[in-house]
């Protein structure tokens, strides 16, 4: 399969997996969410959750989906990571907040390494500001 660009620079996987199941579905009416989780080869139940933003799925998840759909490695990346910046951000908003990168990756389920990174992203792009060692600030 060769690779296309399906995705917008900032769009996020979510947004794309909606645009690809609707543009499916114009195809053949009959197409289900069913049939399309079956070819990303994941379970229905958790890309229903996955696309109603109710569930998040890991790194290695979205990359294989990514993979799937055909995008570019460097599209899938970058989807990959607004997916790590979203979880830090709701993560540092959620009560008993605590400002430790280590307590970052257990609350948001990924490695230490993509919390550094997000945070990094963040900070450097004013979504994030440590008003105190203790005190992390969400917007600008």
């Amino acid at each position: 399969m060769t690779e296309t660009p399906l995705v917008r620079p900032g769009a996020d996987l979510r947004e794309h997996l909606r645009a690809e199941l609707a543009r499916r579905r114009d195809r053949n009416r009959r197409y289900s969410l069913r049939g399309f989780a079956r070819q990303l080869g994941v379970d229905h139940a958790a890309l229903s959750q996955f696309l109603r933003g109710r569930r998040r799925l890991s790194q290695p998840a979205l990359c294989a989906l990514g993979e799937r759909l055909g995008l570019h490695a460097a599209a899938v990346a970058a989807c990959c990571a607004l997916e790590a910046d979203v979880a830090v951000l709701r993560a540092v908003a959620s009560p008993g907040f605590r400002a430790d990168s280590r307590w970052l990756a257990m609350r948001t389920n990924l490695a230490a390494d993509a919390v550094n990174l997000a945070l990094q992203r963040l900070l450097a792009g004013g979504a994030l500001r440590m008003v105190a060692p203790d005190r992390w600030q969400v917007g600008r």
